[in-house]
């Protein structure tokens, strides 16, 4: 049996939320909005008149913290007391999983508006959990997708560029991890279907992610804008909503779960982890020494982390190194598919490896702009 999850509409157009009071007042005349202070800073001068134009009364509740089970469950709660009939969740991917969670919770329908766009979280299914301390706590699958999700492109548009290279990182990742899961498991149609458009993500990105990332300060709403933000939320977030029950190895969103345990990278995002985590994988797949100076100089361009130092580790390398690959756990059955041994000691060392390559290549760089800085051009 194959499931596919996805939201009922999906809208992305520039300056949406000042005409989204229809769209929202379809599924309820009652809202509980919950979002960052800086998110509904942004959302809140053009959501609350449309939806007090549509007759939707709300209540604002503002979220900070962790998407913890518990906060779900209190959220939940402040739901079922002031008596809403949908969940609005305005933010980043916490705040988002954090409306999901508290939406299934209460059984009530959900609006996603991203204010970043970092991950695919306005669009899955799924409901990523911490502990209060900010270490990776597990997934868990929701019963669907948002009802609606308003992607307001303007506001995308006026996100720092971090932001926008996280999701970057965090699509581009996709299709490495599905597709080395084929090898061996290729009868599972939601395993062709989930790659083959992690394939469309891809070529989306590297044919316009550098060029939109470098105009990001421009905060310019363009074609190219939206093909990446779209292949951001929307095919990303595809890409995970067919299944099948069948199991596969995501080694980079492991590692990520891994590094969430080391308090020195929680200021790192998710996307600048998972695509540390790329970098790991390719080391474990022994792939050719340009493939992987390609990859890590596409990662530095993007100013993604190629170093454990730029993912705030301090502590000594081999040490750090080695917490992270005991801390990687896979799926039960997962690894069979793969091509390529996931033990502690190869993940130990692949790590390593892409921590050399990335200092290297940092160093050249470095090398090489001062050389160019240096030189005198002479007519």
């Amino acid at each position: 049996m194959i499931t596919v999850k996805a939201p009922s509409v999906y809208l992305n157009e520039s300056n949406l939320l000042a005409a989204s009071g229809s769209h929202i007042r379809a599924l309820g005349s009652s809202a509980l909005i919950i979002g960052g202070y800086t998110a509904l800073e942004k959302v809140t001068p053009a959501l609350l008149p449309a939806l007090d134009e549509a007759g939707v009364s709300y209540h604002l509740q503002p979220f900070q913290g962790q998407c913890t089970r518990e906060e779900i469950q209190a959220y939940a709660g402040i739901a079922r007391k002031v008596q809403v009939q949908l969940i609005i969740g305005a933010g980043g991917g916490k705040v988002l999983d954090l409306a999901k969670g508290v939406a299934e919770q209460a059984g009530l329908p959900v609006v996603t508006i991203p204010t970043i766009p970092a991950t695919c979280a306005a669009w899955s299914a799924l409901t990523v959990l911490y502990n209060e301390r900010g270490n990776a706590a597990g997934y868990w699958p929701l019963r669907r997708s948002p009802d609606l999700v308003l992607t307001d492109t303007a506001l995308l548009a006026a996100a720092p560029a971090r932001y926008l290279a996280a999701g970057i990182g965090d699509t581009l990742v996709k299709w490495h991890e599905f597709a080395v899961n084929l090898n061996g498991n290729y009868s599972s149609l939601a395993l062709r279907s989930s790659v083959a458009t992690a394939r469309l993500a891809l070529e989306i990105l590297e044919e316009h992610a550098l060029d939109v990332y470098e105009q990001a300060p421009l905060q310019q709403v363009t074609p190219a804008f939206i093909q990446v933000t779209d292949a951001i939320i929307v095919l990303a977030g595809l890409v995970g909503s067919i299944q099948d029950g069948s199991v596969h190895a995501a080694i980079a969103h492991g590692l990520h779960d891994s590094l969430t345990r080391l308090e020195d990278t929680h200021r790192s995002l998710h996307g600048e982890k998972v695509a540390f985590g790329l970098l790991t994988q390719w080391q474990l797949e022994q792939k050719e020494y340009k493939e992987l100076h390609r990859l890590a100089s596409l990662l530095h361009q993007l100013d993604l982390p190629v170093t454990l130092r730029q993912l705030g580790i301090e502590s000594e390398r081999e040490q750090a190194a080695r917490q992270i690959a005991e801390g990687l756990t896979l799926r039960e059955g997962a690894e069979r598919h793969l091509a390529f041994a996931v033990h502690i000691d190869a993940v130990t060392r692949a790590i390593l490896e892409a921590d050399e390559l990335g200092t290297q290549l940092i160093a050249s760089t470095a090398d090489r702009q001062q050389k160019l800085s240096g030189s005198v051009i002479v007519r």
